[in-house]
């Protein structure tokens, strides 16, 4: 089944790198579950070519306890509000 994401926040390492932290909210219709994932790709200090990377999930609520001033902690609100808004019922 599919899994959904929607990027929340991108901070880049450098400038014109594709390196830094990436956060996304997921619905995966397998599991089901909804959380934060973020992903990391970092380059070393030193031009040895070594990289760290990985992933790491969230659940919302220990996420948005754990992200106080981040930028995806915003944008999860943002998202959040907008997946439970109230909308007016058609006529």
């Amino acid at each position: 089944m599919p899994v959904f994401k929607r990027e929340l926040a991108f901070t880049a390492d450098r400038p014109l790198e594709n390196a830094g932290d990436w956060w996304h909210l997921v619905l995966d219709t397998d599991a089901p579950g909804l959380y934060v994932e973020h992903t990391w790709l970092h380059a070393g200090p030193h031009q040895d070519g070594q990289t760290a990377h990985g992933t790491q999930r969230f659940g919302i609520n220990d996420f948005l306890t754990l992200a106080e001033g981040r930028p995806a902690q915003p944008m999860l609100m943002s998202a959040l509000r907008e997946m439970f808004r109230d909308t007016e019922p058609a006529s």
